[in-house]
């Protein structure tokens, strides 16, 4: 879909303005909208039309919705909203922007670790609370210009090549018909870290029956780590018996490994430079701090046989001089350092938000199921009054029961809007049947506010929902552009006036 302007892009839900279309993923069909509340871009997740008469697929939607929203990481996108319109329900998320691990090649240590670890604690907290986390491909891990990774649901991808796209990442015991398990996530996230370090995937199709993953050394030979190629090899090997069991063990073999790399190393002790032999110039630096310096200078050289004053020691030779500047060199970034009892006071203030959260919403039910009974208790109450009230007039001996009953209840279809119900009819094309007035405030009656005369045969185009006339006439008004020069205005929805193309 091409992006629409603000003057005729439809208002979802009375807040959010949809600007373009992004692509589809499995279940939803994502859009870019403005905020209007907020001012602030964000993406819209409107699950696909032909995917709302399946019950199954759209009670997914919704409760990965409800269940994305509950659980917050910088590696996965964070849920402001959902609901649903005229039937179909759609998801908010922040909106960003980057690239995707597949297109960016091979990165620099430093940054492939970061990466690799985001995306792992991500996928480890979304198991360990039981929330759903989208699949893990390289074309669903962002990076982003600020330095942050995000594992999402990649709408770029067309439905038909998921199943190929997420065919490396198969763990052999799945593609042997077994059941996803955590350990078949640390596979799919050691494939994933291998490509994050050599650039590409180790292979392209799911990986043969008795195969091996190669090393990260031998794929690229100057990051030369035996650590990072077990913990790799750990985690992508053939046997799931062999492999970390969850990906929260893997992301603390990452852990160590970073902290292990970008820690300080202690400098080696050096002989000081006395110009004597080996075993005399040991002896000088044993602790004899009590003699006098010169004594021990004595005592040297008789040890060594040498008589007389050492020879004197030539200076060193001077610095070169720099014509260029040195090469610069990447540097790995230091990983953070946490300290674990800030970490148990975080996860307990926490755990006290989530349970008063959770008592709100048990709550907030409880109220919402006794005000729904009661109103039924009101409702049934005032039917009953009906009924006995036209029973005793005789006016229920000329109807049914049944009917009466169902001529009570109100009408579903008078709570939602047309235009809502039906969106195409924002955008459809008319045929000016005789000469209009095209007006630049809807209920005008004066010529100033006169845009221009249609001629009969004018074809024009809805731009949003009709609206009421404001002197409370019996007709509506729409605002409308002339499609042969482009003019907008409000035009009265008199009888017989437009004729819909």
């Amino acid at each position: 879909m091409s992006a629409a302007s603000p003057t005729n892009s439809p208002l979802l839900h009375n807040r959010y303005r949809i600007l373009s279309r992004l692509g589809e993923g499995r279940l939803a069909t994502v859009y870019r909208a403005q905020d209007e509340r907020l001012r602030r871009q964000v993406l819209v997740h409107l699950l696909r039309t032909e995917l709302m008469a399946q019950e199954n697929l759209r009670r997914r939607f919704e409760e990965e919705a409800q269940r994305s929203a509950q659980r917050s990481h910088p590696g996965l996108l964070d849920v402001y909203d959902s609901g649903d319109v005229a039937g179909r329900p759609f998801m908010v998320t922040e909106d960003i922007t980057g690239t995707s691990l597949a297109e960016a090649g091979q990165l620099n240590p430093g940054e492939a670790l970061s990466a690799v670890r985001t995306v792992v604690s991500a996928v480890a907290l979304a198991q360990s609370q039981g929330v759903p986390h989208p699949p893990i491909s390289s074309r669903n891990v962002w990076l982003l210009p600020g330095g942050r990774t995000v594992l999402l649901e990649n709408w770029t991808i067309p439905p038909s090549e998921l199943t190929r796209d997420l065919a490396p990442y198969r763990a052999p015991e799945r593609s042997q018909g077994g059941p996803p398990t955590p350990a078949t996530s640390v596979y799919a996230l050691g494939i994933l870290a291998w490509q994050a370090f050599v650039g590409h995937r180790p292979f392209d199709g799911a990986l043969a029956p008795g195969a091996e993953v190669p090393p990260i050394s031998s794929a690229r030979p100057t990051l030369f780590s035996p650590e990072l190629d077990r913990i790799v090899a750990q985690a992508v090997a053939s046997d799931p018996g062999l492999r970390y069991t969850t990906p929260i063990d893997f992301a603390r073999a990452l852990d160590h490994y970073a902290d292990a790399s970008t820690a300080q190393t202690g400098r080696l002790a050096a002989l000081p430079h006395t110009g004597l032999p080996p075993q005399a110039a040991a002896s000088v630096v044993q602790p004899a701090q009590a003699e006098p310096m010169a004594q021990r200078a004595r005592r040297v050289l008789r040890r060594s046989g040498t008589t007389g004053v050492a020879p004197a020691i030539a200076p060193p030779p001077p610095p070169p001089v720099i014509s260029e500047p040195p090469p610069t060199r990447s540097v790995i970034a230091r990983a953070p350092q946490y300290d674990q009892r800030t970490i148990d006071k975080q996860v307990k203030r926490q755990i006290k938000r989530e349970v008063h959260r959770q008592g709100c919403q048990r709550a907030l039910i409880k109220r919402t199921a006794q005000l729904l009974f009661v109103f039924l208790l009101l409702y049934g109450t005032y039917l009953g009054i009906g009924y006995a009230y036209d029973y005793a007039t005789g006016r229920l001996a000329q109807i049914r029961p049944t009917e009466w009953l169902f001529n009570q209840l109100p009408d579903p279809n008078d709570f939602i809007p047309g235009w809502l119900r039906n969106p195409g009819d924002l955008t459809a094309t008319y045929r000016v049947t005789r000469p209009a007035r095209l007006r630049s405030e809807k209920g005008a009656t004066d010529d100033t506010t006169i845009v221009r005369v249609l001629e009969a045969g004018a074809r024009v185009q809805q731009i949003g929902p009709p609206e009421a006339d404001p002197n409370g006439q019996p007709y509506t008004w729409m605002r409308v552009v002339v499609l042969d020069d482009g003019t907008q205005g409000w035009i009265a929805n008199l009888e017989g006036l437009l004729e819909k193309q």
